[in-house]
């Protein structure tokens, strides 16, 4: 038992240190491994595959306009895996909580904005930041508030009330303002990560953090 945990510790170990490094293919192989291997972790296990499919989908497809066909044919799989981890609700919270949230940016690439918002909802997004977050999620957060952001922007108001446009405004650009400070405090800590590990061997995966700078970029031009 002891050493069944331990491999399950180290697959896992392995599975956060690519992630971190944006290696979704390995992250992919070790998901299917795990699956395979220890079925009550398949929950975590659908979320992982679901979330390497999507990173590597957007990596190669940026959610704009132009692609919102690509990604409403390429992304069929990847929303399965993460609708099945989506629905674990008594298996894994925190597991459940990322599913919603990347479900969130993936309907944004399919143009899917309503649908979008809603995991957001879900996921009760606006409760997040009054919670401890460890650096990973600082990340996901930030971008599904840039996204939330850019979503509400594609969904204006049926009313001409004065009120209404205001309020609809002000929320996007709370939005805008939570995913700024958030992508700075997480650029914070992935400095302090790399004066942690400056004569070590692990790296810090800056990509991630272009990704959501590249996000509040957008928004800046809408």
């Amino acid at each position: 038992m002891t050493s069944k945990k331990g491999h399950t510790l180290r697959i896992e170990s392995e599975i956060d240190k690519n992630r971190e490094e944006g290696n979704w293919k390995k992250v992919i192989e070790l998901a299917e491994h795990l699956k395979v291997q220890y079925p009550s972790n398949e929950c975590l296990a659908n979320f992982l595959c679901g979330e390497g499919r999507l990173e590597s989908f957007l990596e190669q497809t940026p959610p704009i306009d132009a692609n919102i066909g690509k990604a409403r044919n390429g992304l069929q799989e990847t929303r399965r895996y993460l609708i099945l981890a989506a629905n674990e609700k008594d298996k894994q919270a925190l597991v459940v909580l990322d599913a919603h949230l990347l479900l969130g940016k993936l309907h944004y690439a399919m143009g899917m904005y309503e649908e979008a918002l809603k995991h957001y909802q879900q996921a009760e997004l606006h409760t997040l930041t009054e919670k401890p977050l460890p650096c990973r999620s600082l990340r996901i957060i930030a971008e599904s508030y840039a996204i939330k952001g850019l979503c509400l922007e594609k969904l204006p108001p049926n009313s001409k009330s004065k009120y209404k446009i205001a309020e609809w405004q002000e929320q996007i650009i709370k939005c805008y303002e939570i995913a700024g400070d958030l992508t700075l405090v997480y650029l914070q800590e992935q400095d302090k990560l790399a004066m942690q590990h400056q004569n070590g061997t692990s790296t810090v995966n800056s990509n991630n953090a272009g990704d959501i700078i590249g996000l509040l970029v957008e928004c800046d031009k809408t």
